[in-house]
């Protein structure tokens, strides 16, 4: 099977885990982020046990990592912890361009609290706008892409003219 079939079966399977997601967000709203991560991270097993292929495994890890990713966020929990969720991420990779705009998004969002970490934030965000510059305008995300990455560069600290340290 190749992987595009594997994708497509996988997708439609995936439902399942993506309910039990949902339900565990709404259920954690609330909660610390270590509770959330150590769920999530449950959560993870669960479904780990039900996926098929060497492709399917990655793919349910990098949805699980993105939603501690946004536990993380949603806390504004400090940087060991966003730090962590956010090398789960980047070591895991990325599924497409979208979701590695989303992070970089994230995590530009994140540091502008914590702006010791902006000169990182931007890094990323430079890569992430790039890669998107290789997308089709046909892609379905494109406009949601495009759209936000223009809001972003619209904040101060990640205008690309700008000279914050």
């Amino acid at each position: 099977m190749s992987q595009e079939r594997d994708e497509e079966a996988f997708h439609q399977r995936w439902m399942a885990g993506a309910d039990a997601i949902a339900q565990l967000y709404v259920a954690l709203l609330d909660a610390p982020f270590e509770q959330y991560e150590r769920e999530f991270l449950a959560l993870q097993r669960k479904l780990l046990a039900t996926v098929k292929t060497p492709w399917e495994h990655l793919e349910t890890r990098r949805r699980v990592a993105e939603e501690i990713l946004l536990g993380a966020f949603g806390c504004n929990a400090p940087w060991p912890d966003f730090g962590r969720a956010l090398r789960r991420i980047r070591r895991l990779g990325y599924t497409d361009v979208e979701r590695r705009v989303h992070v970089a998004i994230l995590f530009a969002r994140w540091a502008k609290f914590h702006p010791e970490h902006l000169p990182a934030a931007r890094r990323m965000l430079e890569l992430a706008e790039r890669q998107f510059r290789s997308v089709s305008p046909e892609h379905t995300q494109y406009k949601d892409m495009r759209g936000s990455l223009e809001l972003i560069r619209m904040e101060k600290e990640f205008r690309p003219d700008s000279s914050i340290p």
